[in-house]
């Protein structure tokens, strides 16, 4: 199934559900987003990857679609922006098209307009996939190549059958280091991309044109920079700590840790963060003293409890749970909120390396996956497990695990 992810600025939702229905029909995947502000608008076109752009033309606002197609064109977005008018006007469409714009009437069936031009997009991407199969295939066949040069290598020396009893896991590393490297690569060509085109494109914006644009202009320009700015500090520090993971540089040095004081500064770090959405940090239980090394277990909570505010709407709730079984020798921290959820499927990929899960929070803040990765990592090293149990529009519980002792001297 072909998928698209398309930008749709202005009208209701019943545009919404006519633009969805041809795609339904021709069985295809199609991603939505939905904003009402060209300023909006501009910032998602600059970094939301959208294969096409599409603009309810507002009347009693005609350089509403104007403006947002020239500023695309001035920050370098090659998204096709398509506008839909509720009926023609020379001056306006001529104005679009001066833009970069491309102008259809509602009258004439913009859905098959779309889809149209929806399936120009993916030929690129169709190319992009059958070249990435190729790459696979010959992979496969040197793969291949070298079980057959082993297989001969085994009748010549009896010091290969060990080698081929250990190729499986050999296999299997190899493969994970492989995952690892594309994860990483994806990140850097995807994620660390995005925000710098935003980053590049605002501030060229403000280098060309800082001395036309109103201050509220030059205001609004700035926040977008210092957002992808943000986003990349924030994914360069989760990309190094990884990556000192993964080459084994991080030493694991477990210590006897009052879990309350850990949690309490990550919500004194925080605080602020949960603060300007109106949500409320709690806990509950009484906080156990674990054995586990005090930087990555603060690095879990914190990671954990900052994924909750991302998905957690205004005026929700976020709160750490204890629960200590000394049969077991294990504690349990739950971060427990009140957000938007998520499906059993999506749930299942979390942890996973080969999968890619990226979403917008409730209030379009950005991420890549990479961080409940960490999680996991880090949990790992100290001996614990991470779990995750969800329910779509009801809210989300991580889970993990840490032992209360430490091995006998």
């Amino acid at each position: 199934m072909n998928s698209a992810k398309i930008l749709l600025v202005g009208g209701d939702a019943d545009i919404e559900a006519t633009l969805l229905k041809p795609f339904e029909d021709a069985h295809r995947a199609v991603d939505i987003v939905h904003v009402q502000e060209a300023d909006d608008a501009l910032h998602d076109l600059v970094v939301g990857g959208f294969q096409l752009g599409l603009i309810v033309d507002r009347p009693k606002e005609p350089t509403f679609t104007v403006e947002i197609c020239t500023d695309a064109r001035e920050a370098g977005v090659r998204v096709p922006i398509i506008v839909l008018m509720q009926k023609s006007d020379l001056v306006v469409e001529q104005a679009i098209l001066e833009a970069g714009g491309y102008v259809t009437l509602a009258t004439e069936g913009p859905q098959n307009t779309m889809l149209r031009n929806l399936v120009n997009l993916t030929v690129d991407l169709r190319k992009t996939e059958e070249t990435l199969r190729k790459s696979n295939d010959r992979l496969m066949m040197e793969m291949r190549t070298l079980q057959d040069e082993r297989d001969r290598a085994e009748a010549l020396s009896s010091e290969y059958v060990e080698l081929m009893e250990n190729y499986a896991h050999a296999k299997e590393e190899l493969e994970k280091i492989n995952q690892e490297k594309n994860k990483f690569f994806s990140i850097i060509a995807h994620d660390l991309r995005s925000p710098f085109t935003g980053l590049i494109g605002f501030s060229a914006l403000l280098k060309d044109g800082a001395e036309t644009y109103p201050p509220e202009k030059i205001k609004k320009f700035a926040g977008h920079i210092h957002k992808s700015s943000t986003s990349i500090f924030k994914l360069l520090e989760n990309l190094l700590e990884w990556s000192r993971l993964q080459m084994n540089r991080v030493s694991v040095s477990p210590v006897s840790l009052a879990l309350g004081e850990t949690t309490e500064q990550v919500f004194n770090v925080l605080h602020s963060v949960a603060a300007e959405k109106g949500i409320e940090l709690s806990e509950s239980g009484t906080p156990p003293i674990v054995f586990a090394d005090p930087p990555m277990v603060e690095a879990v909570i914190r990671n954990l409890i900052n994924n909750a505010i991302k998905f957690t709407p205004p005026g929700g709730t976020i709160k750490v749970q204890y629960d200590s079984d000394k049969a077991s020798n294990t504690a349990t921290i739950r971060v427990i909120d009140s957000g938007v959820g998520m499906d059993a499927e999506t749930a299942a990929k979390l942890f996973k390396i080969t999968e890619n899960v990226s979403t917008r929070g409730t209030e379009g803040e950005e991420g890549t996956g990479l961080g409940l990765l960490l999680c996991a990592e880090l949990v790992n090293r100290n001996k614990g497990k991470i779990t995750v149990e969800s329910t779509k529009g009801e809210g989300s519980t991580f889970a993990f695990t840490l032992p209360l002792k430490g091995p006998e001297a």
